[in-house]
């Protein structure tokens, strides 16, 4: 939610980009993992010592837990979306007047993205052919005068 809040947009984008930096091994922006780390920490000072010790000696544990569990909740999401957008939301068994206009949204939509993607392959195709004909256009002496 916090990419909809203009309050934490900016943390947020900061957090995906310090979860693609460690997805790709590289080392994550320190400032921003001490800055998190802080205020957390100094939010659970106030409720407990120990506890905000223990935060601060786990945060990259769960750091990682609470991110597991966000791709975890977005997979099950969109699952949850392709089963209503497959199966219809009616009781089995029962006349389904939404079903049927769902199957057929589907099939558009994966139409659409057959069609797209033999679109980008044609042009892709159709760029490489252009390349190397202006490659062997180009390699052809100009005439000497």
């Amino acid at each position: 939610m916090s990419t909809w809040s203009a309050k934490y947009r900016k943390l947020a984008r900061d957090a995906f980009r310090c979860v693609k930096k460690t997805l790709t091994l590289s080392p994550c922006d320190v400032g921003f993992e001490q800055r998190v780390k802080g205020k957390i920490t100094a939010k659970l000072l106030n409720l407990s010592p120990n506890l905000a010790g223990a935060f601060y000696r786990h945060f990259t544990v769960l750091a990682w837990m609470f991110t597991a569990s966000f791709f975890a909740s977005l997979a099950y999401t969109a699952y949850s979306f392709y089963n209503f957008m497959v199966y219809g939301s009616c009781e089995p068994g029962g006349t389904c007047y939404i079903t049927p206009i769902i199957h057929w949204c589907i099939l558009l939509v994966e139409k659409i993205t057959i069609y797209g993607a033999l679109l980008v392959l044609v042009g892709v195709v159709v760029f490489l052919i252009y390349g190397r004909l202006r490659k062997s256009g180009s390699k052809e002496k100009p005439p000497s005068s």
